[in-house]
């Protein structure tokens, strides 16, 4: 049985079925250890943010987003000591070879199957809790020995460090090493590193999607490709990966598989209501309208779009940025055109070209203002706004 001394006093647990927290609640409490339970992602989300767990236990196939997914969100919190938690994934022993690739990749994660044996849960808590103490003990020399020398410029100086310590903290160290040559922009020595490291070793996750990363930095689109497709291939649900391809592929002007990247963006983003709008933006941006609005009918429904657009352009009205509102109005109406509650976009158009107050701008003011009315008219203020401007332009 694990030492008392070594165990966790509180841990989450984050499972949609609430059998499985009451379960190991009763069975750790006679350990002294607090169990807190939740069973959605919001609740999950709030209870790790507002308190304080040394290891959390994640269901693989959680339902709201796929347990590594979470974690990888977690692993990203601003607060460094949250990034540092002992995680461990409950998985049936169905996995799949692309979760567990992802796992590996992301490293540092225990594994328990479930159904979980409390007995069994005593020894992973134990060795979760060692590994977060692991992390905090090699962060601790990172930023004691190491963060000084890059803020020095001495990239030399802490690579030889580096490579002192990797008897010590093994592949921990090596990645450090590449994440001093990305950091420090020396993007070349990254990816000579990498390439040389998957000479030994040549299904390493991380490597080969560090040598794809590099050679997008490097602005070699079509070597990157490989590598980030093979990576992703062994270890799929990589977020920041997802991104970097999705960009990839914008970049060598293919968006249709761009778009497939940026879906599966959208669904591991289910907590963030704006996160594809960025995506829309993305698409818009690059100059792929129609995907922008293909994807738009088929994850926002009316009028989440013409509320997001419509707040977008006021704000940046407000800052005098009536060009850049205008561009937003622009944008939410290629959509749905016919919909009703377009009136709303078309009444702040208007009011962008009244304060522009060009000729061509105020016709464009009259024309929006008798769109709105069009569309509502019980819209008073836009009436007596349109009634207005006609008067003015006799």
């Amino acid at each position: 049985m694990a030492d008392a001394n070594i165990l966790p006093t509180r841990i989450l647990i984050v499972d949609d079925d609430p059998t499985v927290g009451t379960g190991l609640e009763n069975a750790l409490a006679k350990h002294k250890i607090a169990v807190v339970k939740a069973v959605n992602l919001e609740s999950a989300l709030y209870l790790f943010n507002q308190n304080r767990f040394d290891v959390v236990i994640v269901e693989l196939e959680f339902g709201q987003l796929p347990g590594l997914a979470l974690i990888q969100k977690w692993r990203a919190h601003e607060v460094l000591e949250k990034r540092l938690t002992g995680f461990i994934m409950a998985a049936s022993s169905q996995r799949t070879a692309g979760q567990d690739g992802l796992a590996r990749e992301m490293s540092d994660i225990e594994v328990v199957v479930k159904p979980i044996n409390d007995i069994q849960l005593l020894t992973i808590l134990a060795r979760a809790l060692a590994s977060k103490q692991r992390q905090i003990a090699f962060t601790e020399k990172k930023d004691r020995e190491i963060s000084p020398l890059i803020k020095q410029g001495n990239v030399q100086k802490a690579v030889d460090k580096i490579n002192n310590m990797i008897e010590e903290f093994g592949d921990k160290s090596r990645r450090l090493l590449l994440e001093v040559y990305e950091t420090s922009s020396r993007w070349q020595e990254c990816l000579d590193t990498s390439l040389k490291l998957l000479e030994t070793t040549p299904n390493d996750i991380h490597l080969v999607g560090t040598a794809g990363r590099m050679y997008m930095k490097l602005g070699k689109f079509q070597e990157a490709k490989p590598f980030l497709e093979k990576a992703d291939k062994l270890a799929p649900q990589n977020i920041d990966r997802l991104n970097e391809l999705a960009t990839m592929y914008l970049q060598m002007k293919d968006p249709d598989k761009s778009v497939q990247r940026f879906k599966e963006l959208i669904k591991l983003n289910p907590e963030s209501l704006d996160y594809k709008f960025e995506v829309f933006k993305k698409l818009y941006d690059a100059g792929y309208d129609e995907h922008a609005i293909a994807v738009g009918k088929e994850v926002a429904q009316p009028m989440e779009i013409v509320r997001h657009y419509n707040n977008k352009g006021v704000l940046l009205a407000k800052e005098g940025k009536l060009q850049e509102s205008l561009l937003e109005y622009e944008r939410a109406l290629k959509f749905y055109p016919k919909f009703r509650e377009n009136f709303r976009i078309y009444y702040n158009m208007a009011l962008a070209h009244l304060q522009l107050k060009t000729p061509e701008s105020l016709t464009k003011a009259e024309a929006f203002l008798s769109k709105t009315v069009e569309l509502d008219p019980s819209f008073e203020k836009a009436k007596a706004s349109l009634c207005n401007l006609q008067k003015l332009a006799r």
